[in-house]
């Protein structure tokens, strides 16, 4: 199990082919040649490429006079780090394309290349890679109508000319109350005792009610939005050549893939809230899907995981460990157990994927920078001898000094494997009880902190010795591990986070 290097952006040359192409796009050329011109948010950096190619619209960033609940955008760094996320994403479909998928379209009947993003929300991927790839198609499947609607809104928006979008101030428009705000008002008529929901607008029509319908954009003529589930799509539609999935929940993500083997398509995914795996968690996605919570699919998936991994309660340990989510730990020591925890999860998904459908080549690999999510593993599957003539390849083509296309092993990801090997094998245990600087999750200071309180406890005359709260999970978790150590008895107390404790007992 290694993690490998992000597929390479493309050259020079294929970048400045498809810049021109929107440039020169009648469609965007104004509002590019005046955006140019704009500041950058301060304490903001400016969009990279692609996004710094493409007019503002077409990307996540907030514009002056909108709100993010009314338009989906984001602001400040927010729309910094989904513009990597999206960016890594996008890298990955690139790399993949034969160099005739980019440039302008010639108007020849050569069958287009379909791109199809499951559970894409309101756009936030499909948006820009249409703009960039006006040769392919690209689909936005998704279970809500409202967030398809959205991202036709914003498809027109991004079509319509720069001085209808100017004045957006000229006519008033209802604004609602912030996310924030409703919660807030929600809370306080909890504890009055009404429990009537605050209505912000009309209420939609339940979301398991699905149209199963495909539409195109009225502007932006290569994308097309679905309204279903990931499965129907598959089912209905059938034939497409890239499946993505950017933080599917849960087991949707495994469904992404599903379809993406069952259609010999190459998947470029970024898994999310791996803990809802576990058998005993409700999955938002299966409940909107099908109204009902049942599990779909059993873990572990693939043949080599159910050896090692032979029961399901097994299978949610890894799980509930793999759901990691502290960004501020990424680039050290801490929490790489965790970390190694998602990659091991990650890689029974490849291997069924490479077991069941018979993917030529199968790669996990890492977000640039890592910091753009705590949820940054990547998953790629490419297929090529099921479907020679299909134009898409491997991602990998274009590495540097990879002259086989071989996944390029990525030295930085891999230590986060090593330091939790290094932790975990036996010799590591006796070799850690002495040399703290190996310890995963904690520094040296917070060790001797926690020990030397417990060796107190064990010499006085006290049987139980209470934590108090406050600590966090990080340190309560250093507490046990002290404890367990040493031979004390440990558990914890209290139900929320804020109000737990670790309670020590001499046996």
């Amino acid at each position: 199990m290694t993690y490998s290097e992000l597929p390479a952006l493309p050259d020079t040359h294929t970048r400045e082919l498809i810049s021109s192409s929107i440039k020169v796009n009648p469609i965007f050329k104004e509002k590019i040649e005046v955006e140019v011109q704009l500041p950058s948010e301060q304490g903001v950096p400016p969009p990279e490429w692609p996004f710094s190619a493409m007019p503002l619209d077409a990307g996540v960033r907030l514009a002056k006079n909108n709100t993010s609940r009314e338009t989906g955008k984001l602001p400040g760094m927010r729309a910094v780090k989904k513009e990597w996320q999206l960016r890594s994403l996008i890298q990955c479909v690139l790399a993949m394309l034969p160099s005739s998928a980019f440039g302008i379209p010639d108007g020849s009947e050569e069958k287009k290349i379909r791109i199809v993003d499951f559970a894409g929300g309101t756009g936030h991927l499909s948006l820009p890679l249409a703009v960039l790839l006006p040769k392919c198609e690209i689909v936005l499947v998704d279970l809500k109508k409202a967030s398809l609607d959205l991202a036709l809104q914003k498809a027109e928006e991004l079509a319509s000319p720069l001085k209808e979008t100017e004045n957006i101030n000229e006519e008033k428009k209802e604004e609602l109350p912030s996310l924030a705000t409703v919660r807030k008002k929600r809370r306080r008529r909890k504890k009055r005792g009404n429990t009537k929901p605050i209505s912000t607008r009309s209420i939609p029509a339940p979301v398991t009610i699905h149209g199963n319908e495909l539409r195109q954009s009225k502007h932006i003529t290569n994308l097309y939005t679905y309204h279903g589930s990931i499965s129907t799509y598959a089912k209905e539609q059938g034939h497409f050549d890239i499946g993505l999935g950017l933080h599917a929940c849960g087991e949707a993500t495994d469904i992404v893939l599903r379809a993406c083997g069952e259609a010999k398509a190459n998947f470029i995914v970024s898994p999310c809230c791996v803990g809802k795996l576990s058998q005993t968690k409700r999955n938002p996605y299966i409940y909107h899907a099908t109204a009902g919570n049942q599990p779909t699919i059993s873990y572990p998936q693939s043949s080599t995981f159910c050896q090692i991994i032979p029961s399901s309660s097994k299978f949610d340990v890894l799980a509930k460990s793999a759901d990691y989510s502290d960004i501020q730990d990424m680039r050290t020591s801490r929490n790489a157990i965790r970390r190694t925890a998602k990659a091991l999860l990650e890689m029974d998904r490849l291997l069924f994927m490479k077991e069941t459908f018979g993917y030529d080549e199968i790669a996990l690999t890492r977000m640039e920078p890592w910091e753009a999510t705590p949820k940054n593993d990547i998953l790629i599957g490419t297929m090529m001898a099921k479907r020679p003539n299909s134009g898409v390849g491997s991602p990998f083509k274009r590495c540097k000094d990879n002259d086989d296309m071989k996944p390029v092993p990525c030295v930085d990801c891999n230590k986060d494997i090593d330091m939790a090997m290094h932790l975990l094998v036996a010799p590591a245990l006796e070799e850690i009880k002495n040399d703290y600087s190996v310890c995963m999750d904690w520094t040296k200071g917070e060790n001797d902190e926690i020990e030397s309180e417990l060796k107190e406890f064990i010499e006085s005359t006290n049987t139980t010795l209470k934590f108090p709260k406050g600590m966090g999970k990080r340190k309560r978790r250093l507490v046990h591990a002290i404890a367990a150590r040493l031979s004390l008895l440990h558990w914890s107390e209290g139900n929320k986070n804020s109000d737990k404790i670790v309670v020590v007992e001499k046996e």
